[in-house]
């Protein structure tokens, strides 16, 4: 049984991500708000996006190895999702993880999904080279782990 060690008291099974995951999954394809950008940023991939999503959050949470972002899926979102999708992606997520996790372990998941949220915003915000250099930014940070860095 993993544990996040910026949050030693808190435990993860394997199984709780994938729960996690496939909760996730289930209600954004439901949204019709997420959908039509899912379409373009999925496709009918969803068993490998939820693979990577698992893989992301076990990487982020136990800091074992380093996260894998794929730099053309994290363009491509930043391109297709504003504002108002990457918030509703985050509140499905935290309801997600409400319903699939205990209350602690929860919190450290709607800790990642608000840093997500934060950083998706802040490079979509952009335009131009400043959005091309802060989305460099930002997949070295995710890739690196660093997400829950405030620094």
């Amino acid at each position: 049984m993993p544990f996040p060690p910026f949050a030693p008291s808190v435990f993860f099974d394997e199984a709780d991500i994938d729960t996690l995951a496939a909760e996730f999954s289930e209600r954004v394809r439901r949204s019709p708000l997420l959908r039509p950008a899912m379409d373009g940023l999925v496709g009918n991939r969803w068993e490998d996006a939820e693979a990577a999503m698992g893989g992301f959050l076990r990487a982020t949470l136990f800091l074992q190895e380093r996260p894998a972002v794929d730099g053309d899926w994290l363009a491509r979102a930043v391109r297709m999702l504003d504002d108002a999708a990457i918030d509703l992606l985050a509140d499905i997520l935290l309801d997600c993880a409400l319903v699939a996790l205990p209350l602690h372990s929860a919190a450290v998941v709607a800790e990642i999904s608000e840093q997500l949220a934060r950083l998706l915003k802040s490079v979509a915000a952009e335009d131009g080279v400043a959005q091309q250099r802060l989305l460099l930014r930002a997949r070295a940070r995710l890739s690196a782990g660093a997400l829950m860095n405030r620094f």
